[in-house]
Parts: structure tokens; sequence; C-alpha cells
């Protein structure tokens, strides 16, 4: 992901959390995917811990969640822009327009999407 791409990736997922629409913390995403509210984007830092990837990170083929690895961007970086110190993920409803944004974004820059 280039410098500009990036700049603007973290500026919509600022956007998406000023909206009420980021899903932010372990806890909260994971109390989300028990209750079943639907697929949801899940975006994690370049130095999440394999942890937290494992508990959180679609399993199955009846998942409808999708995990993305932002491979150029630091939970610093990912924190920072939702407004909090540091976070390792965070999550969007899966068919929301902001997800469809970033995930586009993404495709654009060349990022893999799993």
């Amino acid at each position: 992901m280039t410098e500009n791409g990036k700049r603007a990736f973290l500026q919509k997922l600022g956007l998406c959390r000023r909206a009420g629409e980021a899903i932010i913390g372990q806890d909260r995403i994971r109390s989300t995917i028990s209750e079943g509210k639907g697929p949801l984007l899940l975006l994690f830092s370049k130095d999440a811990s394999p942890s937290v990837r494992r508990r959180l990170a679609p399993s199955g083929s009846r998942s409808l969640n999708r995990a993305v690895l932002l491979e150029t961007i630091s939970r610093q970086e990912l924190g920072a822009a939702l407004g909090i110190f540091e976070a390792q993920v965070v999550a969007l409803p899966g068919t929301s327009r902001f997800a469809e944004m970033l995930l586009e974004d993404l495709r654009q820059e060349g990022d893999r999407i799993e």
C-alpha cells in the first residue's frame, strides 16, 4: 500500500468510527460474533498477536465473516485512526457501505484479501 493510499484508508476508517460503524476491541468483536449480528469485516493490524487473530478470524466454511491483515498498518496507526492509543483489530458490519469502500481501497492498492 502506498503512503497516500494508507493515509486515505486510515482517514476513511476514522470516518467509520465517527459514524458509529466501527466495532473496536477483541471483547466487543467476540460478543458481536457470538450474538450472530450478521457478517463482519475484520481488519487486523500487521502486528496483531497470533492469539487475537486465531480467536477472531473466521473459521469453518459457514462463516460469513471476512478477515484482512493490514500488512502495512501497525496497531499504533490503526489506533490513532480510531482515536485510541492502539488497536490490534477493528470490525465493521460486512454489508455496510463503509466495508465495501475499504475493501475496494485495499483491492486498488493491491493488498491481499482473504
